[in-house]
């Protein structure tokens, strides 16, 4: 994916962002306090601070507490149909908005007590899976007493959590664009220490983990893409969040891009129990921390075809165009043939004569050669008309963005970096 096309599909969703495309209701609609919420049931334990990752260690350093946690989305069998509707509250949201090819998905798992986030994570053109909750029917998440996001969950897949980032999103408005609040946690350890924390006290688990994961609030940055946006304003839930996700990346937070060394792309499978809020109540007592567990109702989501239907008229004009350029197809069939060319030393003829040889197994010679002949036609009209925005539009764009950095420059204000550097 080169900088010209990312620059053009961040056009895109900033211009659907800032005339309200992303917007699903009034961001001033009222709270919906949990106390509203009926709880299905509540079980109480013992943990120490060992159980938590550095996180959470910081919030509660120094002090013994009380931990009060809120599921807001429970996967587990407690009850069947709370699961199935937290399973459907997400959607994902993959490197394919901006050229990539992974490929993710947040599915109930029948008869187990998670659900299973899984996919394929590829660094061509992109290099990122993530989920996020679709809008809220009716109000934001109250989340003003809580003092961060938590994750019980498992690496299912293998034991390298440490080879990819993980990070947790919170939306705190209606929009739907690029900028929101993330946090970056360490997946590895807290699964080293919930490992440990269940030899101590001899549990029977089957080899699975269980790790919960508590990430404070005020451990999220406002982030544009994998960037963290500098002198970005503190995360403030006060008016409600209006959207919880997860990604799995290569991209490390921080303010210029930056990718992880050693990322391992491929397969992944994580598996979820809850995902929802905690807060501290302090305790002067023993070091020992009680854990009190809530379960509340799930809040109701817009279908994928009523927040469709929601959109605004330029999300709804943009969007075709979007899908024309950036379409995932074309991304996978521009991969194809970068590994038969690369990997497999073919020219380009010859790797067209592969793809043609591999339809006519199911489709015959002459349809092969035919939906061949159609894809080659869409992909120049693509390339062709990719060009012709690039010089009316992108071009331009550039060159006005980079006049208006050296004037704020010149004048001694802060310049965030563009998207390319």
């Amino acid at each position: 994916m080169t900088a010209i096309t990312s620059t053009y599909v961040c056009f895109i969703l900033s211009l659907a962002a800032s005339c309200g495309a992303f917007s699903i209701g009034s961001s001033s609609k009222r709270l919906s306090p949990f106390t509203q919420l009926a709880p299905l049931h509540s079980t109480a334990a013992e943990v120490t601070s060992s159980s938590m990752n550095d996180s959470a260690s910081d919030a509660l350093d120094g002090h013994a507490s009380k931990l009060l946690f809120t599921p807001v989305f429970d996967f587990t069998l407690d009850d069947v149909a709370t699961k199935q509707k937290s399973a459907a509250s997400f959607e994902r949201i993959d490197d394919a908005i901006m050229g990539g090819i992974s490929l993710s998905s947040l599915r109930d798992v029948p008869d187990k007590d998670y659900a299973s986030w899984s996919g394929v994570c590829r660094t061509d053109g992109g290099g990122f899976c993530g989920m996020r909750t679709l809008p809220f029917k009716d109000s934001p998440l109250n989340a003003t007493d809580q003092e961060g996001v938590y994750l019980d969950c498992n690496l299912a897949s293998d034991d390298e959590a440490e080879r990819r980032i993980w990070k947790l999103t919170v939306r705190t408005d209606s929009s739907r664009g690029e900028m929101v609040y993330q946090s970056q946690f360490d997946l590895k350890q807290a699964i080293e220490d919930a490992k440990k924390q269940s030899v101590d006290e001899n549990n029977d688990n089957d080899g699975a983990a269980w790790a919960r994961v508590l990430v404070p609030f005020d451990k999220f940055h406002l982030v544009r893409g994998p960037r963290i946006v500098p002198d970005g304003p503190p995360l403030n839930v006060t008016g409600g969040i209006y959207q919880i996700g997860m990604t799995l990346s290569k991209f490390v937070m921080n303010v210029n891009t930056t990718e992880l060394e050693n990322f391992r792309p491929g397969y992944f499978d994580l598996h979820i129990k809850h995902i929802g809020f905690y807060k501290n109540q302090h305790d002067s007592g023993s070091r020992k921390h009680s854990e009190f567990s809530q379960v509340y109702n799930v809040p109701s989501t817009l279908s994928k075809k009523d927040a469709e239907k929601k959109r605004p008229v330029v999300l709804k004009l943009l969007l075709p165009i979007a899908k024309l350029l950036f379409s995932e197809k074309a991304n996978r069939r521009r991969s194809a043939m970068r590994i038969l060319r690369e990997e497999r030393k073919l020219s380009r003829a010859r790797a067209i004569m592969f793809g043609i040889n591999c339809r006519k197994e199911s489709m015959g010679l002459f349809k092969s050669c035919a939906k061949t002949a159609g894809i080659l036609s869409v992909d120049i009209l693509r390339g062709a008309f990719k060009n012709v925005l690039k010089i009316a539009l992108v071009y331009p764009l550039r060159l006005l963005g980079a006049t208006i950095r050296m004037g704020k420059k010149a004048m001694g204000m802060n310049v965030k970096p563009s998207l390319r550097e």
